[in-house]
């Protein structure tokens, strides 16, 4: 199952449909997310189409069905276990550099490669959607009132560190090579 924004493309239940209730304690508000409608998923699949060419799509849309319908329930509640447990650690005061919390976003993304490899632009785009587009707001708002702006501001943090990491990585190869070169001039 394909989902996505006009924003962006993203796996099956990143667009999330929660079944959840108005209760005033998390536990009573965290029902988790459900299929979409077939209407609704060919809308999703449209709007990615449109947005990134079948190849890309099809690709993820080819992923999600080579699961079985047990698997398929399995990504999805895991994939409502990651947005949980990131609320959990938002009403805990984790924030964005918390062990905890890049281990939650170590399993977000994770997640998201069971439909496609995400870069790290998507990754931060995704989050900047999840603050952004009125579907996701809605959505994630179901969890937690405060939990959106939750997302955009850890996942762009993760994402910052991860891009660091890639660079120092870069460079101490950079530095590497280059002492390798120095030892065979002499």
């Amino acid at each position: 199952m394909f989902c996505a924004s006009a924003a962006d493309f993203i796996g099956a239940n990143e667009q999330p449909l929660l079944d959840a209730s108005r209760g005033s304690t998390m536990s009573e508000r965290k029902r988790g997310l459900k299929r979409h409608s077939a209407e609704e998923q060919k809308q999703y699949e449209r709007e990615a189409r449109l947005q990134y060419g079948p190849g890309t799509v099809n690709e993820s849309i080819e992923r999600w069905n080579s699961y079985n319908a047990e698997e398929q329930d399995a990504i999805i509640a895991e994939g409502n276990r990651i947005y949980v447990d990131l609320a959990d650690a938002m009403e805990a005061g984790k924030d964005a550099g918390d062990r905890q919390v890049v281990d939650i976003l170590d399993r977000w993304q994770d997640h998201l490669r069971r439909f496609y490899e995400p870069s790290l632009d998507l990754l931060r785009g995704l989050g900047q959607m999840y603050n952004a587009d009125p579907r996701f707001i809605a959505n994630f708002k179901d969890i937690h009132s405060d939990l959106p702006a939750y997302l955009e501001r850890v996942i762009d943090r993760y994402v910052d560190d991860l891009e660091t990491a890639e660079l120092e990585q870069m460079l101490a190869e950079d530095e590497e090579l280059e002492k390798r070169r120095q030892n065979l001039s002499r």
